[in-house]
């Protein structure tokens, strides 16, 4: 019996509902390479968001160069996504992130020991890690997007919620075995990473693919999450590293057992609109209710802050892991960009200085949390209406959504092509042969479904396409957010 579970468990083909009770049936048949990812998140966490040493390497602002060039890299890898793709066959770049990583981690523990080489190894080093770390993120969102949604969202908060229990165990190891562990880890998950993509049967992996939708509203919201965050962060200083932060904090802990619970028990009958909503209530709580009441004032706002943000992150990720693997998008694509937004944090604590040094003493905390409100609340519900995550996304992946997923699916973009055709005042016939493009079918197909001349046809798709303004099938696969190769 565990055999057929641990079998089951590697395959990314089986719906939310037939893998649930596999996976309830024990968490020791799960594929357990696929939770390799905590080993970066707490290298990460241990060499540059709390650092375990006073590495001579990060002063002077070396944590804000690592997040710089770890989002250059991934807006260069995204940018060259149709070559790249797919990037754990890419042995090349696979080494190099490993080399990178390794030697940034040597070039840390070095000028630990020898101050001096501090002016020669800083830049080589934190350079190397971002590029390094940008690649690692990469290639494990490539693999959790071939997973069905549901195991993907149990192993990411699991993978999540492990970085932090990693990162508290080692803290309490010896120095020289801590040093040691920080030159292993990043090539021991690069290694799980690479054990992870070769045991996902071959149908699962992505298909070469030109679709690079890009899902600008979500990644906005997520945007302002990162800036109010770092708003936050900046006003509690390093004192509390421990407790908020994007890495292997309190709040990271809190927001992964979260959704680990809502996806491992709760998949079955959650309805996923409370899951991507839940984020604007905790933050708002944690700017206004919870220093209104004094609940431990502007630590305890912050921590809701955090976690609030942290479990917006990963909603964003199982999304993109859902639409990549449904509609064909490259991955790497829509996780590049998803990287990017990294660099709003820092425009976050830039931002609360300014405040600090422009407002009379005390209004800072206030303005911060009115601003941060109207920001938050005003883009959740712009945004991220239930039209725009189920009709236009199709996001199904929890709750009763996933029992028909093809009448879903059809519905979906039937009612995306009647919007169009309203909107752009789209004929009748003009409708109709738009609804079979959308299904993938060739100009043949559609003048013998509708019995009209193949000329005829081609005509329509032509008026269709200006009115549009579209030049080709596949920029209107790409309108209507459609992978007809699925359908």
């Amino acid at each position: 019996m565990r055999r057929r579970t641990r079998k089951a468990s590697g395959n990314g083909e089986e719906s939310g509902a037939d893998a649930l009770p596999r996976m309830r049936s024990g968490l020791a048949g799960m594929p357990l390479a696929f939770l390799g990812f905590a080993l970066w998140r707490a290298w990460v966490s241990l060499s540059y968001a709390a650092p375990a040493f006073d590495f001579p390497l990060l002063a002077g602002g070396g944590r804000l160069l690592y997040d710089v060039f770890l989002s250059l890299t991934a807006l260069a890898v995204a940018f060259c996504a149709r070559r790249v793709a797919p990037l754990n066959d890419q042995r090349a770049l696979l080494v190099f992130c490993g080399v990178s990583m390794t030697a940034s981690a040597a070039a840390n523990l070095a000028a630990l020991y020898r101050p001096e080489l501090a002016a020669v190894l800083w830049l080589p080093a934190i350079l190397l890690a971002g590029a390094g770390s940008a690649l690692l993120i990469l290639a494990w969102c490539e693999a959790y997007s071939c997973l069905n949604p549901v195991r993907a969202a149990v192993y990411l908060s699991l993978s999540m919620a492990g970085g932090v229990g990693l990162t508290f165990l080692l803290q309490g190891f010896r120095d020289a075995y801590l040093q040691g562990w920080l030159l292993a880890l990043p090539v021991l998950s690069l290694l799980l990473a690479r054990r992870a993509w070769r045991s996902l049967p071959a149908e699962d992996r992505p298909r070469p693919s030109g679709s690079m939708l890009l899902p600008w509203k979500f990644l906005a919201l997520l945007s302002i999450y990162q800036l109010v965050a770092g708003m936050c962060a900046q006003r509690l200083g390093d004192e509390w590293l421990g407790l908020v932060g994007s890495h292997s904090t309190l709040a990271t802990l809190i927001a992964a057992c979260a959704l680990f619970a809502c996806a491992y028990f709760f998949s079955d009958r959650f309805d996923f609109t409370v899951l991507y909503r839940s984020p604007a209530v905790i933050m708002v709580c944690g700017l206004l209710l919870v220093p209104l009441f004094g609940f431990g004032g502007s630590v305890a706002g912050a921590f809701c802050v955090s976690a609030s943000t942290m479990l917006f992150n990963m909603v964003v990720m199982l999304f993109l892991f859902d639409i990549s693997k449904r509609l064909g998008v490259i991955a790497i694509w829509l996780f590049g960009l998803e990287e990017a937004t990294l660099a709003f944090g820092w425009l976050g604590r830039g931002a609360a200085q300014a405040l600090d040094g422009t407002l009379p003493a005390g209004w800072g905390d206030s303005a911060v949390a009115v601003v941060a409100v109207a920001l938050v609340a005003a883009m959740t519900l712009l945004l991220l209406s239930e039209r725009e995550v189920g009709t236009h996304w199709g996001i199904r992946f929890m709750g009763k959504q996933a029992a028909d997923e093809g009448t879903s699916e059809r519905a979906r973009i039937i009612g995306i092509c009647d919007d169009l055709a309203a909107k752009h005042g789209l004929s009748p016939r003009e409708t109709e042969v738009l609804h079979l493009l959308a299904q993938g079918k060739s100009l043949s197909a559609v003048a013998g479904e509708l019995f009209i001349a193949e000329g005829t046809a081609k005509a329509h798709t032509r008026h269709i396409y200006e009115k549009l303004g579209i030049n080709a099938r596949q920029e209107l696969f790409d309108l209507l957010k459609v992978n007809p190769k699925g359908l």
